[in-house]
């Protein structure tokens, strides 16, 4: 589920910040939080929580999402034969 919500985010199919936020809390939180999604999760609580005195844009902070889903995406483990 966590790599059909990240190719959504990373091909913009997907809001970024709802995306991340869906993989934040309905995935990561089952899983216990793990570490490959430790990029996304902090995009969510970035995006959540942003406010405009951060002095940072929150379509920059979408583009980290965007970022850290490509990132999530091209570690994805391969089929073995």
């Amino acid at each position: 589920m966590a790599y059909w919500i990240a190719g959504q985010i990373a091909d913009r199919s997907l809001d970024p910040a709802a995306g991340a936020h869906l993989i934040w809390a309905d995935i990561a939180y089952d899983l216990g939080y793990p570490e490959e999604l430790e990029p996304l999760v902090h995009c969510a609580h970035n995006s959540d929580g942003w406010e405009k005195s951060w002095g940072v844009s929150f379509e920059e902070l979408n583009r980290e999402a965007i970022k850290a889903a490509k990132q999530f995406l091209n570690r994805r483990p391969t089929a073995e034969n």
